[in-house]
């Protein structure tokens, strides 16, 4: 069991990556039927990091609207992903399996993102890394062009590093 500090320490950044998720999606334009504006719900999934998902629930619901419900699901069976997932988080535990998961979603309409090292470098959309203390993004808009997603401008200027090619 780890000491109180570093499990208070986990759940902060868990909020502050679940915050930026939810942020994603405002800033993430998903193709035809699967855009947000189009949806009264989407599935925001993780596979590998149960302790990340009932943070992220907690967020998620909180954020929710009248006009648009975020789901967060824990997806066990991550090839199930394609058919239901926005949004994909992928977790510590899941580092051996993250070359065959992106080869699995890469031409899919699901916004990959975690925070494993070298995540976008390797083909993952959104990472998450660690910058003078604070949690920062590295995007990989190749990868987000493959799936068919665009990412705005403005999540661009926030990432601490963009992989165009």
């Amino acid at each position: 069991m780890a000491p109180l500090p570093a499990v208070a320490a986990d759940a902060k950044e868990y909020l502050v990556k679940a915050a930026f998720m939810y942020n994603f999606v405002k800033f993430v334009e998903w193709p035809g039927e699967l855009a947000v504006s189009k949806r009264k719900s989407i599935d925001i999934c993780a596979t590998g990091d149960g302790a990340f998902v009932s943070s992220a629930a907690n967020v998620f619901k909180e954020a929710s609207t009248a006009a648009l419900k975020l789901n967060m699901v824990e997806e066990k069976n991550w090839q199930d992903a394609a058919s239901h997932c926005h949004m994909l988080y992928i977790g510590q535990g899941q580092e051996a399996h993250v070359a065959e998961i992106l080869a699995a979603l890469k031409q899919k309409p699901v916004l990959t993102v975690s925070d494993l090292d070298n995540f976008a470098q390797s083909g993952g959309i959104v990472g998450f890394v660690l910058s003078d203390n604070k949690i920062k993004l590295v995007v990989n808009t190749r990868a987000a062009s493959e799936a068919g997603l665009r990412v705005d401008a403005q999540l661009l200027e926030i990432a601490l590093k963009v992989i165009k090619n």
